[in-house]
């Protein structure tokens, strides 16, 4: 009998996901506020959010290893391998971002993934785009252009940062449309260990490349990189993870609309930042042509 009650108690089901995805929503908005409260390089964050997050999910993942040891073939491994890549990409591109664009600007561009899983969703697997999700295409692409345009027009800085955003977009929508596959053959544990370990390495290696530091000296930025780790990345990617199990990738991708909205409050509010003219006036346009490209995803759920 205390089966049922344990079941009725469990806050991770399927049919909660879609309302888990929310609260993912808010701890994701505060990465960017974060960030830039750090004084670290950009890969020096990265990375740190991404090793602290793989040591802090190991003890978890350690008994899904064991029972899925099977599906772990060399294919698969390589595959998730991949996945990480990808992931590192999008952390370091959109990280550095901020060193030469507004929260606004950065976190409304890199919001755009949602056009990228479209495209790659209608090239790959033959998803049709109807009329709503090409204008929604259209018109977030319109409001892109006036973010980025604004910021050549201002400085090139701006115009070099929301680039950098657009590229952390592209690698989102691929690392989305690619958890959306594994979860359904993975447990989140074991596709979480792998994918944010192996982009934990890239980001090591990259930082030789790049000549960044991974070695700080001020405590405060190692309570910065936990927070990311606990906050954003295993409270937000994480619990996105799991839900994409349950959930559409177009829901849980669109759902990041929020992120944006919050993150630009709560620069406001605790940095003093305010958006640029460009992310005022392109920022509503790349949102709502966003949603209307959802709204064609969400159909068939």
């Amino acid at each position: 009998m205390s089966a049922v009650p344990s079941k009725r108690l469990n806050p991770f089901r399927p049919e909660l996901a879609r309302y888990w995805v929310f609260v993912a929503i808010g701890a994701v908005s505060t990465a960017a506020i974060l960030v830039r409260l750090s004084d670290s390089h950009p890969i020096t964050i990265a990375f740190w959010r991404l090793f602290l997050s793989t040591v802090l999910i190991s003890p978890l993942a350690i008994p899904g290893l064991k029972r899925e040891y099977h599906l772990l073939t060399r294919k698969t491994v390589l595959s998730l391998t991949a996945v990480g890549f990808v992931l590192a990409l999008h952390f370091g591109l959109w990280i550095w971002s901020f060193q030469f664009t507004g929260v606004a600007s950065s976190v409304v561009l890199v919001t755009t993934h949602p056009i990228f899983v479209a495209f790659i969703s209608y090239i790959l697997f033959k998803e049709r785009l109807g009329k709503l999700a090409i204008a929604g295409v259209v018109l977030s692409l319109t409001g892109s252009f006036i973010i980025m345009a604004w910021g050549f027009r201002s400085d090139q800085r701006l115009l070099w940062g929301n680039l950098l955003a657009l590229g952390g977009a592209l690698m989102a929508g691929i690392y989305i449309l690619a958890g959306s596959s594994f979860r359904k053959r993975l447990s989140l544990w074991t596709y979480a260990f792998f994918v944010y370990g192996s982009a934990t390495l890239f980001l090591f290696l990259g930082s030789f490349l790049v000549g960044a530091d991974l070695w700080v000296n001020e405590p405060a930025e190692y309570m910065i990189f936990l927070g990311l780790a606990l906050g954003p990345m295993l409270m937000g990617h994480t619990i996105y993870n799991w839900a994409l199990k349950y959930v559409s990738p177009t829901f849980v991708s669109v759902s990041l609309l929020g992120e944006p909205i919050g993150s630009t409050i709560l620069a406001f509010m605790l940095l003093g930042e305010d958006p640029s003219t460009g992310a005022l006036i392109g920022g509503p346009l790349v949102l709502a042509g966003i949603l209307m490209v959802a709204m064609r995803g969400t159909k068939s759920e």
